[in-house]
């Protein structure tokens, strides 16, 4: 089962960028990010809602290769759909195509995602939508245009529905940092550093080790988000070792 996790926006800030908690849940709609930029997959979209996010947008899930991330509770009615129905009915689920993440396994994961909401909503196969169905727009993209057929996602949610087990979101409240290895120079540290908070939107520090330098990140709420953030640092070639520390 697809790894579950929540990192909520406030509710006074999703009163912002919502209808508010209104939303009847008669249906799932499925959209992709069209967001390929490298590192632009669940855990920076879900940031990006947590920080406020500087479009007129908000959307319940954000899946990826490796994790579904929470951002809405199901009651919220977000602005995704294009649409007031879609909006005010709709559970909406993103899936993120980042050109260095693996685009079939993150659609594996929204369906076995689907395939829990489904079950934890008691909405039916029948009211799994796309985007298009409420706006008209080209969205989901790619499996508009068959890099996964609808009908194959379809096929893939209802052997997920087989499989569902209850799973909950995680629930570890402890909070971690991400440490790198040593760097020789500073400047290496600090190229490192930008891309953390430029593209990858984390906080995070430099700190020297004797000589050497290291870069070190801001918290994240518990070891599997952790442990998540390094893995995206070491696939991303920013540092070869990498590991959660407590906060």
């Amino acid at each position: 089962m697809v790894v579950i996790r929540q990192k909520l926006v406030p509710d006074s800030l999703a009163a912002k960028i919502t209808y508010g908690k209104i939303n009847k849940r008669k249906y799932i709609v499925i959209h992709e990010t069209d967001n390929l930029k490298t590192g632009a997959d669940a855990d920076a979209h879900a940031r990006l809602q947590y920080s406020g996010n500087s479009r007129a947008a908000s959307w319940n899930w954000q899946v990826d290769d490796k994790e579904a991330v929470q951002s809405f509770g199901h009651m919220w009615a977000c602005w995704a759909a294009g649409s007031d129905k879609g909006n005010k009915e709709g559970i909406q689920v993103e899936i993120c195509v980042n050109s260095d993440g693996n685009y079939l396994k993150a659609v594996q994961n929204a369906a076995e995602l689907v395939a829990k909401i489904m079950k934890d909503e008691n909405i039916p196969i029948e009211r799994v939508v796309q985007h298009n169905y409420f706006s008209g727009k080209n969205c989901p993209s790619k499996m508009r245009a068959g890099k996964v057929s609808w009908s194959q996602f379809i096929t893939m949610v209802k052997n997920a529905s087989g499989n569902a087990q209850q799973q909950k979101p995680v629930t570890d409240t402890n909070k971690y940092r991400v440490l790198t290895g040593t760097y020789s120079t500073r400047q290496a540290a600090e190229n490192v550093l930008d891309v953390l908070k430029h593209r990858f939107g984390w906080v995070a520090y430099i700190e020297s080790d004797g000589s050497r330098w290291r870069v070190k990140t801001g918290t994240f709420t518990g070891v599997t988000a952790a442990q998540a953030g390094a893995n995206k640092i070491k696939t991303a070639k920013l540092a070869q070792v990498a590991n959660p520390i407590a906060a």
